[in-house]
């Protein structure tokens, strides 16, 4: 038995609590995580759902309010302004007009998961609307990445999750390889995007 897999039959509070701290910053692997502990037996899967989905609405209010205050503080207010004020004109017109469709679809992309309730806290976006959104799209992400980690146990079956466990600390590194990787990608997509439609006016 690995290390990892101790931890989580010795420490099992403090697996739900990372679980939910998971959320705060890259919710996919950690949930993926805890979904092939959840498929060991070692947690269970009504908690895991529960945990992730109040990490997903509670991290979102989190990043909101950091992009709602944080331009009160000198030095991060100003990068936040160097930062965004090129795209200010194309918020205004895209971002915070479609926000109900931004917020959902940005859930299932790393980068701008979390930008996106930074942004729309900078931008002043109602709250009370935000909450609403998100609560929504966070239902709708934990019911798919739900779906997504039982069939994956389903499909890759019982000695399969046990050789991912036995060399879990590779398989954590490359899965965080790949989303931040990913998210350099379509960072350089989303500004890139943004600037050609700026320019084209």
């Amino acid at each position: 038995m690995s290390s990892l897999e101790l931890f989580v039959l010795n420490h099992l509070f403090w697996a739900y609590a990372i679980l939910f701290g998971g959320m705060f910053i890259e919710g996919e692997v950690f949930f993926l995580t805890a979904a092939i502990f959840a498929w060991q037996g070692y947690m269970s899967w009504p908690i895991l759902i529960l945990t992730a989905f109040a990490g997903v609405v509670l991290g979102d209010i989190a990043w909101y309010f950091l992009g709602r205050y944080l331009d009160k503080i000198p030095f991060f207010g100003f990068l936040l302004r160097v930062k965004f004020s090129v795209y200010h004109e194309w918020l205004e017109k895209n971002f915070i007009k479609r926000y109900y469709r931004m917020a959902f679809f940005s859930k299932f992309l790393y980068y701008l998961n979390r930008l996106t309730p930074l942004i729309a806290g900078w931008q002043k976006f109602e709250f009370t609307k935000f909450f609403r959104i998100h609560f929504l799209a966070a239902a709708l992400w934990t019911a798919v990445n739900a779906v997504f980690g039982y069939f994956f146990g389903l499909i890759i079956g019982t000695s399969g999750l046990r050789l991912i466990l036995e060399r879990f600390e590779l398989v954590f590194l490359a899965l965080l390889i790949i989303f931040v990787g990913g998210e350099y990608m379509l960072k350089r997509l989303f500004s890139r995007r943004i600037k050609k439609q700026l320019s084209a006016k």
